[in-house]
């Protein structure tokens, strides 16, 4: 594990585990998120209630994240991207899926702020230093999935519990103006979690074809798609051999 990432936690919500780590080497979340430095930041052994988000210069973007077929996210998804650009005057930035959604085409809310947002496509446009900060909304999947789009530094994520599980998603949407108002003010707590650095070398194929190496967040799963042949699989973890498996 060798790469960091940053979720927002709210601060009156009892956290379900607590932890002692040592101090965090990644500083920096996105193009303006950082953690607080604190007298906790030089102690050997930190207590992760104690990281703060702070920015370097005010955030002026965001990507929101919605849960995929699932109708009853849109009305909150709706609300928050009008707030977003009508009330905090924010570049908000979507997926192109949801520019063509006909649910959303249909809803004279969404068609107000349609042609100010702006829409990216997954594996064809790169967000590195674009994003100030990401919300979600949804569950933990749309969590990983927004974790994924991002292979290099993760700006903060806000992840609103609406979807089935949230072990990830700590927020409820019903006051998100006040959550997303102390994220932009900095008056946040930081919570640190380690993605995986999975590299997937395919032997007896093409050797001009890159080896995938991606950063995941949670776990890894490898499915040897539509082929009809066993695979085998041989697993290093840090450069040493643990086991294969067929």
């Amino acid at each position: 594990m060798n790469d960091t990432k940053g979720s927002v936690v709210a601060d009156d919500i009892d956290p379900r585990t607590r932890s002692l780590n040592a101090p965090s080497p990644v500083q920096q979340f996105g193009p303006c998120g950082r953690i607080m430095k604190t007298s906790a930041l030089i102690t050997t052994i930190q207590d992760p209630a104690s990281q703060r988000l702070t920015w370097y210069k005010n955030p002026l973007s965001v990507l929101v994240i919605k849960k995929v077929r699932d109708m009853s996210v849109l009305p909150p998804f709706i609300e928050l991207v009008r707030w977003l650009i009508q009330e905090k005057s924010m570049i908000v930035f979507v997926e192109h899926s949801v520019m063509e959604d006909p649910m959303l085409s249909s809803n004279l809310g969404f068609m107000e702020v349609r042609d100010k947002l702006n829409s990216f496509q997954d594996g064809k446009d790169d967000l590195t230093d674009k994003i100030d900060f990401i919300i979600c909304l949804g569950g933990d999947g749309t969590l990983l999935y927004a974790s994924l789009l991002f292979q290099q530094s993760v700006p903060p994520v806000l992840a609103f519990h609406l979807g089935s599980l949230g072990f990830l998603t700590p927020f409820k949407f019903d006051n998100f103006q006040q959550q997303v108002t102390n994220v932009l003010e900095g008056h946040a707590a930081l919570t640190l979690r380690s993605r995986l650095r999975c590299i997937i070398d395919r032997q007896n194929e093409d050797k001009e074809k890159p080896e995938t190496n991606l950063l995941v967040l949670n776990e890894v799963v490898i499915d040897r798609g539509p082929s009809p042949y066993l695979s085998n699989i041989d697993l290093f973890l840090d450069g040493k051999y643990i086991t294969s498996v067929q």
